[in-house]
């Protein structure tokens, strides 16, 4: 049996078609349907059902799943460890992270790692979660660090997750803003506000917009939303507008005083800071270093906040 064939029957049950698969393997269809064809001809067993357009699994490729996945992930960590071994270095993580993981809690990980293991290999993708959890899937990253809004991704079986820490969305203001010092607002002088929002706030988004309602307001219509960090911090910090983000995002702005936390009364969410991985398999020494300096980087990040000055 054929490494290779596994690995294109790997990607056609992933991906869920042959089309998908070649792309995402780099290969032509031709070229992966051949090699599947030449494995189903070994083993003297239909693979997938013929004639539906999703690639739907016989009662003898789902039997060889879980036997190809086991031998697979063998095969890369035997890989792995072979270029350990040739290479001198201690093996690489390859990690996702969201805008407000990445540098308050991602960095200070990846520094402390380094500092104990500074031949491990790190590559950072930035993204979102619905970019990012098919790719920890497609095998292209090892583990995906992001904020969790309810509603960003849906829940999959072949995921795992752990909690790392909560952060907290609130309004942010400039310090020059004319609200900036004013204690306990109300809400209905954010109304007439101009704000700007970052895209995929979730619930989050909807729990802000009902706050108003369950007041008897309309929410703030004078809005604008934008897939750009930069676009946004330049709008709240150059055109007065206020915006609603988790506090980690715009951590060195609230640190340095250059942006407020405004009080508002009831707006305030806790969300989780999530570390996803793949479920059932075993990890690499690399990813549990790395997740475990997370651990200590959301543990330090904690003790911090709670000795630290409020963010007024």
């Amino acid at each position: 049996m054929d490494l290779r064939q596994l690995r294109y029957f790997l990607a056609v049950v992933e991906h869920g078609s042959f089309t998908r698969a070649a792309a995402a393997t780099g290969r032509t269809q031709q070229a992966l349907s051949k090699g599947i064809n030449a494995l189903e001809q070994q083993l003297g067993e239909r693979l997938f059902e013929r004639g539906t357009r999703q690639a739907v699994l016989t009662d003898a490729g789902r039997l060889l799943l879980d036997h190809a996945r086991t031998a697979d992930d063998a095969v890369r960590r035997f890989e792995d460890r072979l270029a350990e071994m040739q290479t001198g270095s201690e093996g690489q993580v390859r990690i996702g992270t969201g805008p407000s993981t990445a540098g308050s809690l991602l960095a200070p990980a990846v520094l402390a790692l380094r500092r104990h293991w500074p031949k491990i290999g790190v590559h950072v993708a930035g993204g979102i979660a619905p970019e990012l959890l098919p790719a920890l899937l497609a095998r292209e990253l090892d583990v995906v660090v992001t904020l969790h809004t309810t509603g960003a991704e849906p829940p999959d079986p072949r995921i795992a997750s752990e909690v790392l820490m909560h952060d907290e969305y609130r309004v942010l203001a400039s310090v020059r803003h004319p609200l900036a010092r004013t204690r306990a607002l109300q809400l209905a002088s954010l109304i007439d506000q101009p704000w700007i929002f970052g895209r995929r706030l979730g619930e989050v988004e909807h729990a802000f917009r009902q706050q108003f309602l369950d007041a008897g307001l309309q929410p703030p219509a004078n809005t604008m939303d934008t897939g750009s960090p930069e676009f946004l911090r330049a709008l709240v910090r150059e055109g007065g507008y206020l915006t609603l983000l988790p506090s980690r995002i715009a951590h060195a702005e609230l640190l340095s005083g250059h942006w407020v936390a405004l009080d508002v009364p009831g707006m305030s969410w806790q969300r989780p800071v999530m570390a996803y991985t793949r479920a059932g398999e075993p990890q690499s020494a690399p990813l549990a270093r790395l997740l475990q300096a997370l651990r200590n980087a959301a543990q330090m990040a904690g003790v911090r906040e709670v000795g630290s000055p409020s963010m007024r």
